[in-house]
């Protein structure tokens, strides 16, 4: 005879459990979507979330119903909100990734320790209780009784508690007991509002202490703003006794006890307070609708995230804010503290466990209705959203690149439409897709064209390299920007230099007989690191010494080609009296220290000139900076991905943002062989919309996003043969499943073979917004043998 039994669908963290961890559960009335419980898992108990709650008849299961385990303990504060689950099924839905592994991205850390099980009354003592039972009801009706993790229960005391919960008299509730108060002593500090003191410091301990300088550094800007020591820690990224030394030194001090001096907000011009009203509108109505805010540099976005955060939260809502990376952002959190108080919580991996497993609880509670962070904060357990914020929404770290390969901008519509709240992204060289997106209306484009008025735009200017490659007078600077080197460093200003290119040079030949020095791993030339006398490939980190004499002619003739960074430093050094010069990329910033101490040591200006890759073009500001020289803006174009030019714009954009950021006016000089691309020509006359125009075009002629929606399906493994073979299979499969798809491929990825692995892929064109799970079930069932395939849904990088 059959029966129908309640049964819930619970998952387990992926890191624990494995990628398709979920599994059914007896369930009790009652039991919701969300809720997290201690459940077996064979030996052993682990938290778990209910996923889904419904009733079946017990030959569904597929196995006899005594066997079907129960339901633990619940985790009263763990509990997940319904969006929350919601927003997991849709990045396994959008990302073609296990539930599981998408889960995880949801979950608080390090709550394995912290869990405690609290047994409560839930009946009556009877009479027909055991002399034990009696006497375990007795003292549960003064107090309930506290089961840590790790403390064994006697065993006669472990049968009476379960006889117990068999009737239905007792049950337990466990939870995550929390450490610490936030506000302990200690705990909490903020910047000195000693500016002076601050300024001496940094100018004094450069070269000896340079985590200290770099933190003051990310701190400024911040006075009067609390910071816990974990989220000092985390902006700065230094550790405790470098915390410790601040403090020590009277830098960075406790708040003071009591009510602080309010700030008067600024008042909005027109263009802010249009687009305020705009986005509060959407808020009072809870319409769920995305607003572009397109604004020059300074022009004033954050005081309308702001202000229209403190509409949201005026209506008992919660907000999210989300940032590119945090390490950069003490602003922000400064201003989001300065506003809200501490009702902030900061969301972020380089947090301490304990830090965010509280602020995650916090948030959890209701305790900090705002919450801050980079990607990762999306899946905080916000139950009652009233405004998300995007900041520089065009920012490639808002898409994961590893499983799952999720993007933040499409998630956070997702939730949004959850709360019918509205979502804003803000940019100043917004991404083609958003902006395409406000042409057609899909978006409210919001526009702030009045920049404030103490920052000025700087000048820029164009060299043309083909010139001096016509009459052999090409060196690593044009005319024009070597006597601008000369002309500010003899003003005693600064001076940045920025080459998206690493080593002395990237390619290695023999003059006599062709060979060209490649990587034995990866399908890339090795690039010469002259100082440390290597070959070294930048993808696997494979290394040999440089060579004098070629191994297959035997000829001297080794020579090695193009421009690396620590070339220019170099010429810099060689050929610029009275330039102090380091460099500023991946191979400096893997030492110890290295990072901290050059950015100090430019702050200060016993550096005068800094040499560096994409590291030098956000961040920080330098005041004394007034001419940046871009060596080679060809690189970033030549980059074969169909984003090439627009990665290129905004990176021009942002590394001309690093001149004239103080009072006196700044100068840019763009080094390029391509003098007439629309990157180029647009980024001197700081004009987005031009730009746009020419590349929306390009878009549309080549079918690319935003006129199609692409997947990347990259099969590798050590074995080339193998993966020839299986991505034949694969790509014959997508192609008769597919049938109204545009398939390139299989053909080898730009870069077909790394760290041992052969490299092939199939791009996929869909229709723009079409379901991508066809794609997930043309390869069910793919024999992939000791391959690995990977499918990047919207992928943003191609390479």
């Amino acid at each position: 005879m059959t029966e129908r039994i309640l049964v819930a669908e619970v998952g387990l963290d992926s890191r624990m459990a494995g990628s398709e961890a979920v599994y059914t559960y007896r369930a009790t009335p009652g039991v919701r979507v969300g809720e997290a419980y201690m459940v077996p898992l064979g030996p052993r108990q682990t938290v778990g979330y209910v996923l889904s709650v419904k009733e079946i008849f017990d030959l569904e299961l597929g196995f006899p119903v005594e066997s079907l385990k129960g339901l633990g303990a619940k985790v009263g504060n763990l509990s997940l909100p319904e969006a929350t689950v919601g927003l997991v099924f849709e990045t396994a839905k959008q990302t073609l990734s296990p539930v599981p592994i998408c889960l995880s991205l949801a979950t608080p850390p390090g709550i394995k320790d912290r869990l405690v099980k609290e047994w409560r009354l839930t009946g009556v003592v009877g009479e027909d209780l055991t002399t034990a039972q009696a006497e375990v009801m007795q003292n549960l009706a003064v107090k309930p009784m506290i089961e840590r993790r790790g403390t064994e229960v006697p065993r006669g005391l472990a049968s009476t508690l379960k006889a117990l919960r068999t009737r239905g008299l007792i049950e337990p509730v466990a939870s995550v007991q929390m450490v610490a108060a936030r506000a302990d002593a200690g705990e909490t500090y903020q910047l000195t509002a000693d500016a002076g003191a601050v300024d001496a410091y940094i100018l004094k301990h450069a070269k000896k202490r340079p985590a200290q300088v770099v933190t003051l550094m990310r701190l400024q800007g911040s006075e009067g703003v609390a910071f816990h020591k974990d989220e000092i820690k985390a902006i700065g990224q230094v550790s405790d006794a470098t915390l410790k030394s601040l403090v020590k030194e009277g830098l960075l001090v406790e708040p003071e006890a009591g009510a602080k001096a309010v700030r008067v907000p600024p008042v909005p011009n027109e263009h802010q307070q249009t687009a305020i009203d705009s986005i509060v509108g959407a808020i009072k109505e809870e319409r769920h609708e995305q607003f572009l805010l397109y604004g020059v540099t300074g022009s004033g976005k954050t005081e309308v995230f702001l202000r229209s955060a403190e509409e949201a939260l005026g209506l008992g809502k919660q907000v999210l804010y989300l940032v590119p990376e945090i390490a950069l952002t003490a602003q922000v959190v400064a201003q989001l503290r300065d506003r809200f108080g501490d009702r902030v919580a900061l969301l972020h991996s380089n947090l301490s466990p304990r830090e965010r497993m509280e602020n995650w609880l916090r948030v959890a509670s209701g305790e900090a209705p705002v919450v801050l962070g980079p990607r990762s904060a999306l899946f905080a357990p916000l139950g009652n959203l009233g405004l998300i914020v995007i900041d520089e929404e065009h920012e490639a770290s808002y898409k994961q690149e590893n499983a799952p390969r999720y993007h933040t901008k499409q998630l956070a519509v997702f939730l949004g439409g959850q709360f019918k709240c509205p979502v804003v992204m803000g940019s100043a060289t917004p991404s083609v897709e958003s902006f395409y997106a406000a042409g057609r209306g899909e978006m409210t484009l919001l526009r702030l064209p009045v920049r404030a008025a103490s920052a000025q735009l700087p000048q820029v200017f164009i060299e043309d390299l083909k010139e001096g490659y016509k009459d052999k007078s090409a060196g690593v600077f044009s005319p024009r920007l070597r006597k601008g080197i000369e002309e500010t460093l003899e003003r005693g200003e600064q001076v940045i230099l920025f080459l998206n290119r690493r080593a002395f040079a990237p390619f290695v030949v023999c003059r006599d007989c062709g060979k060209r020095y490649e990587c034995p791993h990866c399908a890339v030339a090795l690039a010469l690191h002259r100082k440390a006398a290597k070959l070294r490939c930048h993808h696997c980190d494979f290394q040999m010494p440089a060579p004098e004499v070629c191994d297959v002619c035997e000829g001297e003739r080794v020579k090695a080609f193009g421009i690396g960074a620590e070339r220019v430093e170099e010429v810099v050094r060689a050929e610029f009296e009275g330039a102090n010069v380091a460099r500023l990329d991946r191979d400096i910033a893997r030492k110890k220290g290295a990072l901290e101490d050059t950015i100090a040591r430019f702050r200060t200006g016993e550096l005068n000139v800094l040499v560096g890759t994409q590291m030098v073009a956000k961040g920080l500001d330098f005041p004394d900076v007034t001419l940046v020289g871009v060596i080679a803006a060809d690189i970033s174009l030549s980059i074969p991905d169909f984003r090439a030019s627009e990665r290129t714009f905004q990176l021009l954009s942002q590394v001309a943002g690093r001149a004239g950021r103080g009072e006196r006016a700044g100068q840019v000089v763009i080094q390029t062989l391509s003098p007439e691309h629309p990157a180029v020509v647009m980024a001197q006359a700081h004009d987005y919309e031009f730009f746009y125009a020419s590349l929306i075009q390009e878009r549309e002629e080549a079918v690319y996003p935003p006129f199609c929606r692409l997947v990347n399906v990259v099969f590798m493994g050590p074995d080339m043969r193998e993966v020839y073979e299986l991505s034949a299979v694969a790509g014959q499969k997508l192609k008769t499943a597919l049938r109204d798809a545009q398939i390139l491929g299989p053909v080898d990825c730009p870069l077909s073979k790394r760290s041992n692995l052969y490299r092939r892929h199939v791009l996929i064109k869909l229709k723009p917004n079409e379901d991508v799970l066809p794609i997930s079930k043309a390869l069910d069932g793919l024999k992939v043998g000791g391959c690995r395939v990977t499918m990047d849904v919207d992928p943003y990088n191609l390479v």
